[in-house]
Order: C-alpha cells, then sequence, then structure tokens
C-alpha cells in the first residue's frame, strides 16, 4: 500500500543511519550498524545487527547497545568483535556466536577504535590514544584555568574538537587473554590498522612529517609484529606527499591499496584515486583509477570500508562519484588495467566488503533511505538484506528524483537533480527551492540532507539541485573550474538551472526561494547580494568573509588553494569575491542558521552576516543552535532545522506548512 503523506520535519526520528557492513569469513552472514534515534537523550544509538546474505531470515539484532560500531568477524566465524560502551568508555568486546554474554577484552583509558582480527584469529590490532589527560570535572580550579599552548596550525578538527597531548597508536590484544602490547610510539597519530595475510605485520596511516604540526597529510606505514609480541621499527612505503586512508593487504601480501592522492596541501578539487603500492617498497605508489577522471570515496574516513580485494586478489573494488551516483567499480591490480563499473543505478554508496566472490554494501539516495544490499562480484543480483528504515517507508511516500540538464553560456552541460513536489500536475508552475551543495567540491545529491529534501517536496515545493562548475563526478578540469573563481562562472550555471526550470515551465519565477549549506551557505549569501529574484533565502554555516574565513578555519590551506594565497598576498580579491561586501545590495529576508561548535565554518561567519545585515536595516534573522560540529547535529537540532526552512518560505510566499 502506498502510504497517504510525504515526509515530514519529525520523521527524522525515523530515519535510521545503516553503516559499516561487514561479511563472515565464509560469506554467508552480513553484520552492519544501525543507529537510531532517541528522544530521551536526543542522540543516536548504536547496535550490531546480523543477517544472512541468502535472505531466509530476518535481519536480527546482535547487540544490546547503546553505543556499539565497528562488528568484526574472526577468522573462523565463531566471534564477533566490537567496540562498545559499557561504563568504561568504547572498548573492545568479544561476543561467541553460538551465545553467551560480551567480554571486554580491553579498559584502555580513552578508549578504542579501528579494531582487526589477526589471520590466525588469536589477536585483534585496534587504535587508542596514550598520554597524561585529566577530565575537566576532575581538575583543581588552578587546573581549569590553565591556559592551552598552542604552536602549530593544526591545532584543531572538525568533528573531534581541540587537540590535546595524547596521540593515537596502533596497539595488539591478545584474543584470549586480554594481554595488549603497544606497537607503534612516539609524537605521532596512528589509524586504519589492517594486518598482512601471514599475520606478522600490520599496515597503516600516519602523519610523521616534521612538518605535522602545521600540515596534514598521511602516509601508508607497515610495521612488522613477531609472533612474541616485539614490534619493529615502522617503515613508510610512501612518499610524503598527499594523504593516504583504509590501506589493505592483498590476499598474497605483495600489494597494498588504499584510498588516496599526492596532491598539494588543501587541494580538494583534485582527484583522490584507489592507489596501489607493493609491500615491501620497491616501486613508489601508482593512481590505479586515474584514468577514470573521479574522486574515489573514502579519503575522509567513512563509517566502512571504501574498498575491497576481490576473492582471487587480481583486482580491487572501490567506489567513486560519477554525477552524484557512488557507483561500484573494479580495477586490476596490474598497471594498465581497465577501470570497469560493476554496479551503477541510482545509489550512493558508502561502504562494502567483499568475501568469497560476494560483495555487501550499504547505499543510500535521497529517495531511498539506507539499506543493506548484496551482491556478486559482476554486480549482477542485487538483493537487499535489511530493513531498518522499513517504519519510515511505510509511512512516508518519498518524491523521486530526476537528472536534468542545461547548457551554460560557453556550451559547458551543467547536470541537476529535481525533485517535484508531491502531487505535482504536469505543466504547471510550482514553487521552487534552489538548494545549493557545500564545498565547493562536494555534488548534488546529498543524501545526509534527505528530510530536507524531502520535506520541501512534500510541502509542495520542486527542489532544484544542481551540480555547477566545481562539483566532483564530472572530472578533475570541472571540479577545478571554481577555484579562484567563487561566485563567478558557478553562481552563472546555478542560476542557468533555475533559468531552466523556469522556461520549462516549472519553476514559477515569482515564487522562487535558495538555502545553502557550507559553501552553499557561502554561494546562498553571494545570491542575494547579486540579484533579487528570490524570495527568501535560508543561509546555513556560511562563508561570508574569506579574509576572516582563513585566519579562523581548522583548514587554512584550503582556503589559501582556493582563493590563490593568504590575505596578505591576495586580500582584494579576498574581499571582491566575499559575500559580506555586498550586504548594501541585499533586499531578500534571510534566516541564518549556524552550529556553535563549528570548526570548520566558525560561527563567527554567520555572525558577521547577521550583525551586517542588521546594521544595513535588512531583515535577517540568526539562529545559534547549541554544540555540534559543521556536520553533525542532534537528531532534535535537524528537525528543527527543517521546520525553519519550511517556517520562514512561508512566511513570505510559500506554501502553508502541511
Amino acid at each position: 500500500m502506498t502510504p497517504d503523506r510525504g515526509f515530514v520535519p519529525d520523521d527524522v526520528w525515523l530515519l535510521r543511519q545503516v553503516t559499516d557492513p561487514r561479511l563472515a569469513p565464509d560469506g554467508r552472514h552480513v553484520a552492519f550498524v544501525v543507529a537510531t534515534p532517541d528522544r530521551e537523550t536526543d542522540t543516536s544509538e548504536s547496535a550490531v545487527w546480523v543477517t544472512p546474505t541468502d535472505g531466509s531470515v530476518p535481519a536480527r539484532r546482535f547487540t544490546a547497545g547503546p553505543k556499539d560500531s565497528a562488528p568484526r568477524w574472526s577468522p573462523d566465524g565463531r566471534f564477533l568483535a566490537f567496540v562498545a560502551d559499557r561504563g568504561e568508555g568504547t572498548q573492545l568486546l568479544l561476543a561467541p556466536l553460538d551465545g553467551g554474554e560480551p567480554e571486554a577484552l580491553t579498559h584502555a583509558p580513552f578508549g578504542v577504535s579501528g579494531p582487526a582480527w589477526s589471520p590466525d584469529g588469536t589477536r585483534l590490532a585496534y587504535v587508542a590514544r596514550t598520554g597524561a589527560w585529566t577530565e575537566p570535572d576532575a581538575k583543581t580550579a588552578v587546573e581549569r584555568s590553565a591556559p592551552t599552548v598552542v604552536t602549530g596550525l593544526r591545532n584543531r578538527l572538525d568533528g573531534e574538537g581541540r587537540f590535546d597531548s595524547r596521540r593515537s597508536h596502533v596497539f595488539v590484544v591478545d584474543a584470549g587473554s586480554g594481554e595488549a602490547m603497544q606497537v607503534t610510539e612516539g609524537d605521532f597519530d596512528d589509524a586504519d590498522p589492517s594486518w598482512s595475510p601471514s599475520g606478522d605485520a600490520i599496515v597503516f596511516t600516519s602523519d610523521r612529517s616534521d612538518e605535522r604540526a602545521d600540515r596534514e597529510h598521511r602516509d601508508v606505514w607497515v610495521v612488522a609484529v613477531e609472533d612474541g609480541g616485539t614490534a619493529g621499527t615502522p617503515r613508510r612505503l610512501t612518499r610524503g606527499l598527499g594523504s593516504a586512508a583504509s590501506p589493505r593487504f592483498s590476499p598474497d601480501g605483495e600489494t597494498i591499496a588504499y584510498v588516496g592522492h599526492e596532491n598539494e596541501a588543501g587541494n580538494s578539487a583534485a582527484n583522490a584515486h584507489l592507489m596501489v603500492v607493493p609491500a615491501d617498497g620497491t616501486a613508489p605508489p601508482r593512481a590505479a583509477s586515474a584514468a577514470l577522471d573521479r574522486t574515489v570515496f573514502g579519503m575522509v574516513r567513512p563509517a566502512g570500508s571504501p574498498l575491497a580485494w576481490s576473492a582471487d586478489g587480481e583486482s580491487v573494488l572501490f567506489v567513486a562519484n560519477d554525477g552524484g551516483r557512488q557507483p561500484l567499480y573494479r580495477v586490476g591490480r596490474a598497471p594498465g588495467s581497465a577501470v570497469e563499473q560493476i554496479l551503477g543505478g541510482d545509489r550512493q554508496i558508502v561502504g562494502l566488503d567483499a568475501v568469497a566472490g560476494t560483495v555487501a554494501f550499504v547505499s543510500v539516495w535521497p529517495s531511498v533511505p539506507p539499506e543493506v544490499s548484496v551482491t556478486t562480484e559482476d554486480g549482477s543480483a542485487v538483493a537487499a538484506r535489511s530493513a531498518a528504515n522499513e517504519t519510515l517507508r511505510a509511512a512516508v511516500r518519498f518524491a523521486p528524483l530526476e537528472r536534468l540538464t542545461h547548457q551554460a553560456a560557453d556550451g559547458t552541460t551543467i547536470e541537476s537533480y529535481l525533485l517535484y513536489p508531491d502531487g505535482y500536475v504536469p505543466g504547471s508552475a510550482v514553487p521552487t527551492v534552489l538548494e545549493i551543495h557545500g564545498g565547493p567540491h562536494g555534488w548534488h545529491p546529498q543524501a545526509s540532507m534527505l528530510p530536507l529534501y524531502q520535506s520541501l517536496a512534500a510541502a509542495g515545493y520542486a527542489v532544484v539541485l544542481p551540480n555547477p562548475r566545481g562539483s566532483h563526478g564530472f572530472g578533475e578540469a570541472f571540479a577545478r573550474a571554481c577555484v579562484g573563481d567563487w561566485g563567478g562562472a558557478d553562481f552563472a550555471d546555478l542560476m542557468g538551472a533555475v533559468d531552466a526550470l523556469v522556461a520549462r515551465g516549472i519553476a514559477d519565477p515569482n515564487r522562487l526561494f535558495v538555502a545553502g549549506y557550507s559553501y552553499g551557505g557561502y554561494m546562498t549569501s553571494w545570491t542575494v547580494g547579486h540579484t533579487d529574484r528570490f524570495a527568501a533565502a535560508c543561509v546555513s554555516a556560511p562563508v561570508v568573509d574569506l579574509v576572516s574565513m582563513w585566519g579562523t578555519t581548522d583548514i587554512p590551506f584550503f582556503s589559501e588553494f582556493e582563493a590563490g594565497g593568504t590575505p596578505w598576498e591576495r586580500r582584494e580579491e579576498m574581499i571582491e569575491r566575499s559575500p559580506l561586501t555586498y550586504l548594501p545590495n541585499v533586499t531578500t529576508p534571510v534566516m541564518v542558521l549556524h552550529w556553535e561548535g563549528d570548526l570548520r565554518c566558525p560561527i563567527g561567519q554567520g555572525e558577521e552576516l547577521f550583525q551586517g545585515l542588521r546594521r544595513l536595516g535588512k531583515e535577517v534573522v540568526l539562529v545559534r543552535y547549541p554544540g555540534g560540529y559543521h556536520i553533525v547535529r542532534t537528531p532534535s537540532q535537524m528537525a528543527d532545522f527543517v521546520r525553519r526552512h519550511l517556517e520562514f518560505f512561508a512566511a513570505h510566499g510559500g506554501l502553508a506548512l502541511p
């Protein structure tokens, strides 16, 4: 039966996130994580679920929660290790598959992450923080008053917060005795451990350069781990260029595949690649996916593996963005191997695993909530294997997406996605929202914004999601096309997408609205300073002043790259490209939404926009959300965020709330 209503903001509480699919060694079961919003705590509580890959019985909840993640099968399939908080912080637990209570293997003072089984099933590697640290509530008054001394540009990271003296290192714990050994050490942060097939080495990523206090890059390293527990000296396999994530040994132990690049600092316009490097270090890394000319998913550490070796070890499966979709690709390990798409369609794959010819993956689309599916290594016989969002899909009618194109003035083809409003009558012109993605090297559609897109469509708006110059998914040259030109051709591309919908009779030119987040917030602010065609604008987590943004963001090299230099080198150009400069031109009512904990686009940017418009006597309101980061928010905040868009547009000529 088709649901009788569309999405509303409070449906955020029904939306479950599904992540990190992991296949059992025989490929007959898959474990995954389901995060469920909880009204009482206003957080998402997570648990591990397990289901057979043949679909013979429904998925079942395997762990109790409330903060369980990272399921990892033992090589013999008898145990499932996972990370959970049972009152001692996030520790590594071991649960028998034939029944029994999970037992804690670790008791790390600051918790653990990233578990990985040794091939013989006797040990697990993991990452834990080391060093001295005292809980704020346990400090004396003098300690609480002590300053923080900052000596490097990399002193904070959005999503993590301010750095302290602790460092993350690789450990190994005995699965039987619980005896743990620290494998890496030093004034470095290590991550992503994974074992060699022989069990005598661990590959991991780390930034151990002399410039690590100021510039971030991650190399791939290998360290020997002997049977007696003694670790060797780490050996670097990459060249101190760019960054690396998720390294994995090939089944024969001769090659390591990882997601990475050798790009200059701050250059997020260039593609990330599926990289391969000999495990013995006899040759430099090679970009196996370069011919694809698409950015490979997984550089920002995802909640799930972005790559997997094929069963025969001759190729690697990975995910890349292609025009907003994220298909599954395969490339051979041999130089010159062709890249082959093995599973496409309207989906964004966000995590995968492959065992014995079976591939499990999580995918999502703005009209399809996330679930686990399985397929074969050739992409045939795709079948859903979870129903985490069954309640939501039974209650809500989702608006589908259509891909459209228009020609820019210079002949460039610009693609957009369109959500038609609920109950749309072909040939009718309707209120339309231009929703601008972040980045600028992001892409539409952004599945994380499903509640916003679907709520707008359910309320009766057409929602256009353009991919202007600067967007990934259309080749590296297209992604670089907005560098040094924010507010130029990218702005024209966005207006062209709206013009095309008006020309087709879909968008009502008298009832246009605009919204955007991050760089989308920048562009929304720029838009209202350069045109009065929109009835109202919602500006979220924006950049409005390129000079102050450089001095306050956690990624200053990104700002330099996009602007072509520092404020003392490019000050006039930065001012010219800053929406703040054009606030006197604004006639559009503006709502600014920003999180106080944002370290990427600090809330000062939103405050500058609000204060400037208010000082000029313009119609503006600032919505400040406590806590959070740039892309982290509580379920209630997300519901409120969506609701405020609907209310603000309704108050300025839009549609009444459903």
